[in-house]
Parts: C-alpha cells; structure tokens; sequence
C-alpha cells in the first residue's frame, strides 16, 4: 500500500509574492488551479560554487513582478479569448522549499514531494530555479502523472551520465529523465553551440529516442516541423532552460549562446504544444539575476508563466 504523500511546508516567498498572488506556505492548506514555487539551491560539482546566482532568481522574479503584470485585470493582448486572473483562475505562491544545514539532498526530496503533492492535487506546479540541476527532482515527482511527455527548451543537450562523481547537477537532467519509466519520450528543442555535449551523449541521446531540434534547423525551418513532430492527446511537461532563448530575449543567464529561440518562436511553440495535449507543468531554470538587464528576462520569464498558466486553466474549465 503507497503511503500517503504528505502536504509540504515552504519559506515565505521574499521580497513579495509573484504578481502579488496569494500566498500558502503549509499545503494543507492549499487550493488552487496552478501553484507556482521555487526551488532555489542546485546540488554543485565544487562546493567553492555554492550557493551559485541562480539561487537568487526566485528572489528576483518575484522582485519583478509590478512589471510583469500591472493589476490580476489586465488581459494579454496576445491571447484573444483567455480572460485576466480575476475570471474564476486560482493561481497561488507556494514560497519556497527549505534548506536546511545546505543539505541539497534534502532539498532535492521536498522539491520532488512538492511537484508529487500538487500533481495528485490536480494543481499544475510552476517551478523556480536555481539552476538545471533542480529539474531532476522535479521531473522525479511527475510520476503522479503517469505517463509524460518532456518538452526540454535548452541550449544544450544535458545528457551527462555524471559530472565530477556528481550524477544530479545541471550537466544530466535528460540523462535522469530517460532512466524514468513515466517518461515516454524526450523533445528538445533549442540545442546548439558548443560544450552542449560530447559525440557519444548525443549518440545516447539519439539511440534512446530523444527528439532533438537545433536552433539552427528551427530559424531554418520554422516551428511548425518541431509541433508536427509531437505526440498527440499526451501530457506534456516543460523545462524551460533561459539560455535556450537567445541573449537579445533573455540575457540573465550564465551559458550565453548567440543563436537561440526568440520570443515569438517560444510563444507559437508553447501554443504548439498546447493544442496537442495538456501541459501539466512549467519549470524554469536558469536565470541569473546579476546577468539581466533592466529586467528584461524576469519580465519575460514571469509573462511566459503567467500566459501557460491561464491558458491550461482556462482549458480545464472548458473541459470540465
């Protein structure tokens, strides 16, 4: 008999809430269509780079959130039909998962119950990086789902088996992701540059099955052959790399690479994925705030969040 996955207990987010929503910090209590926390602390490969800036960028994406979105009225424009966040939607500030004693592991396991709790809850989880790292705990807990799709928006391949002894850093979320039987396929779209990976994790990558779109082939080609290419009627999960877009869009990142998405190739590729299943979850990994300018990639990031979530509730609330 499965034991009872029990209700999580986070850190008050700081310096506010995102977009000034409502805050639950014991998940007992919660009752929301969509949850958004962070999960700021990603295990390291050299102690002498913990914490990294990456642990800050819940911080910083909530510091942001005046610019985000003005007022829960306001409607995208770039979405006619998805009515504001006052129309019924209940989107809740989980705050944070604890560190305790810098105890990664640990961390690593609320992060995974977290994700596990919301998705039994039918509650769609938004995850906060810290860095790549993170996206394998959280990619653990999705197996409450059952079966997935994991769509992997990133500037490098990630298939790492281990990097210095450490197998759970940001070098192997799909690596982790592919030994998962609730995984049933990979897409990753973005990858280019070098240090992405070496000749044999790509041959890895390719004999699993993973289905890898470069950057290049996608401003060659255009989106619509990466949406053609998805399962249909699946549930799709998406980790969202930064630097997967390119550093004109997002530059509060740390692995720049010039070449990558832009905005409104992500924005056709996330409508993409929509209209083939739904998405039951967003993680994104990867700002780095003392990289950003003006804002312009905590406003991004955080209007990506805010446009996935109304737009899966709203299907929800059709649905049912």
């Amino acid at each position: 008999m499965n034991e009872p996955i029990l209700a999580p207990k986070t850190l008050m987010p700081e310096p506010q809430s995102f977009i000034n929503l409502p805050v639950c910090t014991n998940w007992k209590n919660l009752s929301a269509d969509a949850v958004i926390f962070g999960v700021p602390f990603g295990k390291p490969y050299l102690q002498n780079n913990f914490p990294n800036d990456q642990s800050r960028a819940p911080f910083a994406l909530r510091s942001a959130s005046d610019r985000i979105m003005v007022e829960h009225a306001s409607v995208n424009m770039d979405y006619e039909g998805i009515p504001s966040l006052t129309n019924g939607m209940k989107f809740v500030d989980g705050g944070d998962i604890p560190l305790v004693d810098n105890d990664v592991s640990s961390h690593y396991l609320k992060a995974e119950e977290a994700v596990r709790y919301a998705v039994t809850k039918d509650i769609i989880p938004v995850t906060i990086g810290g860095d790549d790292g993170i996206t394998n705990p959280v990619v653990r807990g999705l197996d409450a789902a059952g079966s997935i799709a994991l769509i992997q928006i990133d500037a490098h391949l990630d298939w790492k088996d281990e990097r210095y002894g450490e197998k759970d850093g940001f070098s192997s979320p799909m690596r982790r992701a592919s030994e998962l039987s609730h995984v049933s396929s990979i897409h990753q779209i973005g990858i280019r540059s070098f240090g992405s990976s070496t000749e044999e994790e790509v041959k890895i990558a390719r004999e699993w099955g993973a289905d890898i779109h470069t950057a290049s082939q996608v401003h060659a080609r255009g989106i619509e052959p990466v949406i053609r290419a998805l399962p249909e009627g699946v549930k799709f999960f998406i980790t969202l790399d930064v630097d997967g877009l390119d550093p004109s869009v997002m530059p509060g990142t740390v692995a720049l690479a010039p070449g990558g998405l832009l905005w409104w190739q992500l924005i056709d590729l996330l409508d993409g994925i929509s209209a083939k299943g739904p998405i039951i979850g967003l993680n994104v990994v990867e700002l780095v705030p003392e990289n950003d300018i003006n804002q312009i990639s905590m406003i991004g990031a955080g209007r990506i969040i805010v446009s996935l979530v109304m737009r899966e509730v709203l299907k929800k609330q059709l649905i049912n």
